[in-house]
């Protein structure tokens, strides 16, 4: 099977486009065109503003490129999630992005149009990518790429998840590679699952298991997670966090140890600290820069954001010495 599917151009708001770059822009029925190798420059929180550019999963490429695989909320006016296709931008500073191109999800086995290209995230090994993709909420698939940014090939005509393999929805992929070298994919919603990659990366070795976490705590209140899992290591603690809510172990299977959430209202400044919803859907990744760790994901305090068009934003961490996250600060100016 040869790499034949290409990345595409994309769809924005025409007056957000033009706010960013500060010149006109062909319009079509108030949306223009980005084409793949066009470059935005957007230094400070949020992200590029208004483009709907949100669940953004932060990948380090071998030329050092920081690479963002990412959903695209459609429109201002939408009234529920509504997603078309799937976005990478690269960026060598957190300042310039470079729109790499569009995923549609006809191209793929997929084989339709569809409003639910939902979260996603890739593993980039060998120099080559597999790209794990939300089929709506309760499906994963996968992509095989030849480079970080394709050309790509489906990884088989079967999602990797289906539908009743586990009790959750199964949705919000996200990867994660320990120090040994092992390959995992956590997933999943309310309960999250854990699952080792067999070496073809587009199937597991083993089933699936359910990740016990301890005293959970979560946007909608003590007891209950979220979707969005996301899987990272610093030093010997394990940290699985659903958007800005933690959780802490020793170990990669568990149990965690909820540890409420890393970000800081009063520490932040506005308008994201007076957002109502500032503990709200932040789904994203953490990362490293320079030798500094990042974290990056959603945000609607922005005035003309909603909960179905988001922007993203950047905020720095640091780790407490038990290996705890610190209270982190939401700021225009992150750096």
């Amino acid at each position: 099977m040869t790499f034949s599917i290409p990345l595409r151009a994309t769809s924005v708001p025409t007056r957000a486009l033009e706010a960013i770059t500060g010149r006109p822009s062909r319009s079509i029925n108030g949306r223009s065109v980005v084409e793949p190798g066009e470059r935005l420059r957007s230094p400070g929180n949020p992200l590029l503003p208004g483009l709907g550019f949100c669940d953004p999963h932060a990948r380090i490429a071998p030329d050092g490129r920081i690479l963002v695989y990412a959903t695209h909320d459609f429109a201002p006016k939408n009234p529920d999630y509504e997603m078309h296709d799937w976005w990478i931008w690269s960026t060598r500073d957190l300042a310039e992005w470079t729109f790499e191109g569009a995923l549609r999800p006809e191209e793929t086995a997929i084989g339709r149009a569809m409003h639910s290209c939902w979260a996603t995230d890739a593993l980039l090994a060998e120099g080559q990518c597999w790209w794990y993709l939300s089929d709506g909420p309760d499906r994963i698939r996968v992509l095989h790429g030849a480079g970080p940014t394709g050309p790509w090939r489906d990884g088989g005509e079967r999602p990797l998840v289906d539908e009743g393999l586990v009790s959750s929805g199964a949705r919000d992929p996200h990867v994660f590679t320990d120090d040994d070298g092992s390959e995992w994919l956590v997933f999943g919603t309310w309960d999250f699952y854990l699952a080792r990659l067999a070496r073809d990366r587009v199937s597991f070795a083993a089933p699936p298991q359910r990740i016990t976490i301890r005293n959970p705590q979560g946007p909608y209140g003590p007891g209950r997670t979220d979707d969005k899992p996301s899987l990272h290591r610093h030093g010997a603690c394990y940290h699985l966090t659903w958007g800005c809510f933690a959780a802490l172990s020793r170990r990669l299977a568990g149990p965690y140890d909820s540890d409420g959430s890393f970000f800081d209202r009063e520490l932040s400044e506005q308008p994201f600290a007076g957002s109502e919803q500032f503990f709200m859907d932040r789904h994203g990744s953490f990362f490293v820069h320079d030798g500094r760790w990042y974290f990056i994901g959603n945000d609607f305090s922005r005035p003309g954001a909603t909960p179905h068009f988001r922007d993203s934003v950047i905020v720095p961490i640091e780790y407490r010495p038990e290996g705890r996250i610190a209270p982190a600060r939401v700021a225009r100016n992150w750096r």
